[in-house]
């Protein structure tokens, strides 16, 4: 009886495929998917104004697309970073840098490709696009004045922003800010592409002793 039912379905599952198979040859084989515009009940869900980075927009008084955080918000993993300087860092923070393994170190790129090498240059040391657009060019991030900072000076400088540059705190969590340490530190350990100015001072013993004024 069983074996009479396996026998009847099969039966029945090969008519279904026979039939659609005829069917969509008298289609001349079309795709399956519909060439006809889909039916939309709410335009505005697809169709909607984008803005790309940097774009001005119109929908705001001050004519930016992209918005600053609120007053008094911060990410979900954001913090605020409350020294005022990086000696403060120093005393806080004693040799906090983690060990350079290989998932460290990797994450140490990926976070700095992502947010500093727009700037700062995947080594550390080119000029970027952004720079050539007209921005200040940052330091060399491999120059012995670099190399020189603490590791919590640096985690100061990233946490708190520099001159021109943001702060990260509120961006980056603090074992992102260390493993980009960590990846600036072999940064440094490339060759210096250009000139350092720190070590291009004038050497000023050598110089003529001034005249003495006349009349005495």
């Amino acid at each position: 009886m069983h074996k009479r039912h396996r026998i009847l379905a099969g039966a029945v599952l090969g008519v279904a495929v026979l039939v659609f198979v005829a069917l969509w040859a008298g289609n001349d084989f079309q795709p399956l998917r519909s060439t006809e515009p889909p039916f939309q009940l709410r335009y505005d869900m697809q169709y909607q104004q984008n803005l790309r980075a940097q774009q001005p927009s119109s929908a705001f008084a001050d004519r930016k697309s992209m918005r600053d955080h609120v007053p008094g918000t911060l990410p979900r993993d954001g913090e605020v970073f409350t020294d005022t300087s990086w000696e403060q860092t120093e005393a806080r923070l004693r040799d906090p840098l983690p060990p350079a393994t290989p998932a460290l170190l990797a994450r140490g790129r990926n976070r700095f490709n992502s947010f500093c090498a727009p700037c700062h240059s995947a080594n550390g040391q080119d000029t970027t696009e952004v720079v050539r657009k007209g921005m200040q060019k940052p330091p060399n991030l491999a120059a012995a004045k670099a190399k020189g900072y603490s590791d919590a000076h640096l985690f100061y400088i990233i946490s708190r922003g520099q001159n021109i540059m943001p702060g990260y705190a509120d961006k980056l969590v603090p074992a992102d800010r260390w493993a980009v340490i960590r990846h600036v530190r072999e940064l440094q350990k490339q060759p210096l592409r250009y000139p350092d100015p720190a070590l291009a001072k004038t050497d000023t013993s050598k110089r003529a002793p001034a005249t003495a004024q006349a009349g005495k």
